[in-house]
């Protein structure tokens, strides 16, 4: 097939959607499909088009200024996939969030399918203010979720079941997996080999409730000092979170790393023996899963896609949300028995290999490509 996958949110950004339409993108090749990226580039000079990993990525020009940059963008974005309808002869339009569901709105005659990642959806759905959501799945022929709450709540707003899917985010086996190592992080930070190391590696966002993670620290530390907690990521949340943790005169236990790249994550994994998860609202979260198939025991909340991907107490453990009490528990549930902490990581693994690599999400997601086709041509 030929396929166009539109979203604004793509390599060199290191986000979520960005990680999902890259990999699922270059998987999609792999199984021998031609596949076109539309995304933006913000250098009015910058490369226009670039290949990467046999993906044909098309970068718009958006002006930084907002309003006229979007619109400025929108207009040639929609350009763009009517020229290579016209003349490369594409089959589906698959697209990642409200912007780029916008923009498809207005092409007609081809099968179109979106992906409904967002947090911010589910908090609108919440809040009663999802009209313009509402307005915007009402045209696609089929809507996926990354999470079963994220397709309850599509179908919730009227879209028709059968045009629904549950498909998980996925990962790359190979890139994340349990024979890195670790040695070169732990030298970085100062970390001794005995320390045991806490990863969490989250944008600094209040729905992803690393404040909790920081207020479970004094718990842990009552019964267990021998650790390092090392937080991945940057946002808002960033002062507030640094100021708790001078409250709790907890800095000499923590490391901020910032921004890391996530072509140097797997190194973090494989330094690292516990990963938590902390969120208030996720979908399959694509960190959790590169900690499971890099063979490390994730400990998540209760929420959204996060019981889909943890099996409790066998690949991992999962915990109430704001609850810094018991996710300090569970970690020390782990830290008190090696064997367990062993065990579990090994089951992670074994359950991302099975359910979560990229091969395996591509072909569900082509599944449902090839089944418009054939409705497309029946019609």
């Amino acid at each position: 097939m030929k396929i166009c996958l539109l979203s604004i949110d793509f390599l060199p950004n290191i986000g979520g959607i960005a990680a999902h339409v890259y990999e699922l993108s270059k998987a999609l090749v792999k199984h021998g499909n031609e596949v076109h990226v539309i995304t933006f580039r913000e250098e009015f000079n910058g490369k226009k088009y670039e290949e990467i990993d046999g993906i044909e990525v098309h970068r718009i020009y958006r002006p930084k200024i907002k309003l006229i940059g979007s619109i400025l963008y929108a207009f040639t974005a929609w350009c763009e996939i009517i020229f290579l309808i016209e003349n490369e002869g594409i089959d589906i339009i698959h697209y990642h969030n409200a912007f780029d569901a916008f923009i498809a709105k207005f092409i007609p005659k081809i099968s179109k399918v979106q992906t409904e990642h967002s947090s911010d959806f589910l908090e609108a759905v919440e809040k009663g203010k999802y009209k313009l959501y509402k307005w915007l799945l009402g045209h696609a022929d089929h809507v996926i979720g990354p999470s079963q709450e994220l397709v309850n709540t599509v179908i919730e707003m009227g879209v028709n079941q059968k045009k629904t899917s549950f498909i998980s985010n996925g990962v790359d086996i190979e890139k994340f997996n349990p024979k890195i190592k670790g040695d070169k992080i732990r030298e970085k930070y100062n970390i001794d080999t005995k320390e045991k190391v806490i990863l969490c590696s989250r944008r600094l966002e209040p729905k992803n409730g690393v404040c909790y993670f920081i207020k479970s620290i004094p718990y842990i530390l009552k019964q267990n000092s021998n650790l390092k907690c090392l937080i991945v990521g940057e946002g808002t949340e960033m002062d507030i979170i640094k100021n708790e943790v001078a409250k709790l005169r907890i800095f000499d236990k923590i490391v901020f790393a910032g921004k890391v790249q996530n072509s140097e994550m797997p190194k973090y994994y494989a330094a690292s023996d516990i990963v938590v998860l902390p969120s208030l609202k996720e979908a399959t979260s694509i960190s959790g899963l590169e900690a499971m198939a890099s063979g490390k025991v994730l400990i998540g909340t209760n929420v959204g896609g996060i019981p889909q991907i943890i099996t409790n107490n066998e690949t991992g453990l999962l915990v109430p949300s704001k609850n810094p009490e018991a996710l300090a528990q569970a970690i020390l549930s782990l830290l008190h028995d090696e064997n367990k902490l062993i065990k579990m990581g090994l089951n992670a693994r074994q359950k991302a290999e099975m359910m979560y690599s990229w091969d395996i999400i591509a072909n569900q997601t082509e599944n449902i490509y090839e089944t418009l086709q054939k409705r497309r041509k029946i019609s």
